[in-house]
């Protein structure tokens, strides 16, 4: 007896063109806080801030380390900050 076996399970699926429903989020959400500071202020301050979040969400949606997304490494680089650090050395006498 054969079963089909599910392949690809770890592949989001594409929501808009090669978009994943995360990817499009990040960009939408940075579009529209860009789009509304470009209306509410002044150039200077939607060149200060908007450049930074835009770059923030590309980020986000696109790049990868060590082949896991943006935004682990971010929560993993955010709560070794927040950790305690404590390095203890013991001497070994059994050598």
């Amino acid at each position: 007896m054969q079963f089909n076996i599910p392949q690809f399970i770890d592949v989001e699926d594409r929501i808009v063109g090669p978009l994943t429903f995360k990817q499009l989020l990040y960009l939408g959400s940075a579009g529209v806080l860009i789009f509304f500071i470009w209306y509410f202020f002044k150039l200077w301050v939607f060149v200060i801030v908007g450049i930074p979040i835009g770059t923030i969400a590309i980020a986000l949606a696109f790049l990868k380390i060590n082949g896991r997304p943006f935004i682990v490494f971010l929560s993993s680089f955010f709560s070794y900050l927040r950790k305690p650090k404590m390095y203890v050395w013991r001497k070994d006498d059994q050598g």
